[in-house]
């Protein structure tokens, strides 16, 4: 396949305007998309831009920077929701590793390869404690030359929601197990919402668009229990729908805290966010799960 020589010129915010007003956008207050296409640029509002536009990258009648920001707004509050979510099941996943693999090999259970399924999951995180720079790992070879290497609570508050996850998944299957018992779903279950919600927290951590995008890859695995919500896994909602799940097992209000934050940031959307395009179902506020 040939490839073109890239021949676009770097356009300053007011040239930017002049630009979009040329395919069909309605620009009211100048000042205020020059202040926005300066702090948050054009190119990050461009994909917010697309569903605006038709078969011929015009815009369709009507539509208003407004609505644009308006959208990338809604966006914005949507993974930072997330976000929240995604810290909790974090946490109680690296206290869960910690309690029950700590319970059953002590601090160090991760030198010996039988509590593993693999070799390599062995190598991998004694790789991070021989060269993590994380606060943990420093201060415990500051103070302690023996073992060498820093006990696993040290390792999982320096390790990332995919290395625990990955760490979880590499668990010989009676330790995933256990573990999954405290999420209140089946360790095959677990260790395919884990993956998932780690690609999910590195779109929200990163300003990735969430809301309408379609997550094929890592896409949750059908739970039994929540089958008719994950008819299609490769949405939004099934997202969600996966952070409902978990937070109803491991958070002591049951999630009720975050549930109403959502349920109030979906009413309130801007008109043109569609829940079709998210993957919600018509009567998405009827059924149990959002109880």
């Amino acid at each position: 396949m040939s490839r073109r020589r890239f021949s676009k010129p770097a356009l300053s915010a007011t040239d930017l305007i002049s630009f979009v007003e040329g395919k069909g956008l309605i620009v009211s207050d100048r000042a205020y998309a020059l202040r926005c296409l300066t702090y948050l640029g054009y190119y990050r509002l461009k994909i917010y831009m697309r569903p605006f536009e038709n078969v011929h990258k015009k815009f369709n009648g009507g539509t208003t920077f407004e609505q644009i920001v308006e959208v990338y707004d809604f966006d914005r509050k949507l993974r930072l929701l997330c976000l929240d979510a995604i810290e909790r099941i974090e946490v109680a996943l690296r206290s869960h590793i910690i309690n029950i693999m700590g319970s059953h090999g002590g601090p160090h259970f991760y030198y010996r390869e039988e509590f593993f399924e693999c070799k390599e999951a062995v190598t991998s995180i004694r790789r991070l404690g021989e060269k993590g720079k994380h606060l943990s790992i420093t201060h415990y070879k500051k103070e302690y030359d023996e073992p060498y290497l820093p006990a696993i609570w040290c390792l999982t508050e320096a390790s990332t929601f995919g290395q625990l996850s990955k760490l979880y998944a590499d668990l010989q299957i009676t330790y995933r197990k256990e573990i999954a018992r405290g999420f209140g779903f089946d360790e095959s279950i677990c260790v395919s919402w884990f993956r998932t919600l780690s690609a999910m927290r590195n779109i929200c951590a990163h300003h990735g668009r969430l809301w309408n995008a379609e997550m094929h890859v890592n896409a949750p695995k059908k739970a039994r229990k929540y089958a008719n919500e994950l008819v299609d896994n490769t949405r939004c909602y099934s997202r969600l729908v996966v952070l409902r799940g978990l937070l109803k097992e491991i958070d002591p209000n049951g999630g009720h805290g975050w549930l109403p934050e959502l349920i109030a940031l979906i009413d309130g959307r801007p008109t043109s966010v569609d829940l079709v395009a998210m993957g919600f179902p018509p009567d998405w506020k009827s059924r149990p799960i959002w109880r």
